[in-house]
């Protein structure tokens, strides 16, 4: 699995609530931006899907144009086959913990998608909860290059510089930092109900293909609809994988925006909200203009 998909895909399984705790405020549309700093230094935002659909491969015009006229270009994680190592690490217990975690029946379930997923034998009662629901998240089948993949290999290969916006520890860090029992019960519920959030993949990329965060928000926000108890422990992840990054995000970006002519990709619905990215940046003095 490559790793910028692995983290962007737990991303999503954490946004299962998001709704909830994030209200639209002037961002609930738009996933290109021009964003203006103090003194009048311009760059852009876009907001990422994390899929390998044509038609969010397919960059429009102005995003291309604004790509070309970049200094540099920020992301999430500019990861290498040394960053992919020590976070495939990261996802394995020392001891086959996962049965006892999860009881008899929900590993049993949950082992069996792991099989289907391609895990080994001998990694699947090892693998930390966080990671095991990372894995069942995958979009079944074959992927070819995911949005992220795709821009990031275009700007290595025309020589642009790129900065990264966290480490592989920052990375690891805010997985590691959800409580045990919130992984184990998010865990269970994939575990029992395989589809659910596959199910969600397709009406994503038609509500990013609208420019329409609420929607992508609201797209998962049903996905608990009928487990209202594990809302609390949802939140957990929401706060640790989204609202937690979004500050770090902000705290990289202002002095790369204050220099200008930077352009930064990161999920989408990192934009979403009073919490933000846009609404941190407007927050810090910064002025925005929706561009797409």
């Amino acid at each position: 699995m490559p790793l910028r998909r692995a983290l962007a895909l737990l991303v999503a399984l954490a946004l299962l609530a998001a709704s909830a705790f994030a209200r639209a405020g002037n961002f609930e549309r738009g996933v290109f931006w021009e964003v203006v700093s103090p003194d009048g230094r311009v760059g852009h935002l876009l907001g990422t899907l994390h899929a390998s659909d044509p038609r969010v491969l397919r960059l429009p015009e102005a995003v291309a144009q604004a790509l070309e006229g970049a200094d540099r270009v920020a992301t999430e994680l500019v990861g290498d086959e040394a960053s992919a190592r020590r976070f495939r690490r990261a996802m394995m217990m020392r001891e086959p913990r996962l049965p006892a975690l999860l009881g008899a029946d929900d590993f049993a379930r949950v082992e069996n998608l792991l099989a289907r997923s391609g895990v080994r034998y001998s990694a699947r009662a090892r693998m930390k909860p966080w990671a095991a629901l990372l894995v069942l998240g995958q979009p079944a089948g074959a992927q070819g290059p995911s949005m992220d993949e795709a821009l990031l290999a275009h700007v290595r290969e025309v020589g642009k510089p790129v900065v990264p916006l966290e480490s592989i520890d920052e990375q690891i860090d805010t997985f590691e930092g959800v409580p045990e029992e919130a992984q184990v019960q998010l865990l269970r519920h994939a575990g029992q109900n395989p589809e659910a959030n596959r199910a969600t993949i397709a009406p994503l990329i038609e509500a990013y293909l609208a420019r329409n965060l609420a929607e992508m928000f609201r797209i998962n926000d049903a996905v608990l609809d009928d487990q209202p108890q594990l809302r609390p422990h949802n939140m957990h992840f929401l706060e640790r994988v989204l609202f937690a990054r979004n500050r770090r995000f902000v705290e990289r970006l202002e002095p790369l925006l204050r220099q200008g002519r930077v352009f930064a990709a990161f999920g989408a619905l990192h934009l979403f909200g009073d919490r933000g990215v846009l609404s941190l940046l407007e927050q810090r003095g910064f002025r925005l203009r929706r561009l797409d």
